[in-house]
């Protein structure tokens, strides 16, 4: 299976899913300064939030190393293309 997709689209996904990783990071901070619950139910609900905030955590991690993954690849294709077809005026192979 292909998929046929410009560098630079490529390029912008990688951005957008870099740029998500610090929304998952801000909804981590929320969760963790989420107090104000008391009685019975305060131990349950600060295990629940932490347990949330954590997955927000892995969550932000994986979405930053997709994210530059993915623009490092745009990145290699653009430079294969740079290479593989010269610009205007430029000699093969250099």
């Amino acid at each position: 299976m292909s998929i046929d997709m410009p560098a630079e689209q490529v390029r912008a996904l990688g951005r957008s899913l870099t740029g998500r990783a610090g929304t998952a990071q801000e909804v981590r901070a929320r969760l963790l300064d989420a107090t104000g619950v008391d009685g019975p139910l305060q131990t349950p609900v600060g295990l629940f939030l932490e347990c949330h905030g954590t997955l927000a955590a892995a969550l932000a991690a994986e979405l930053d190393r997709l994210g530059t993954t993915v623009t490092g690849v745009a990145d290699s294709w653009l430079q294969l293309d740079a290479a593989l077809v010269p610009g205007p005026g430029a000699e093969p192979g250099r």
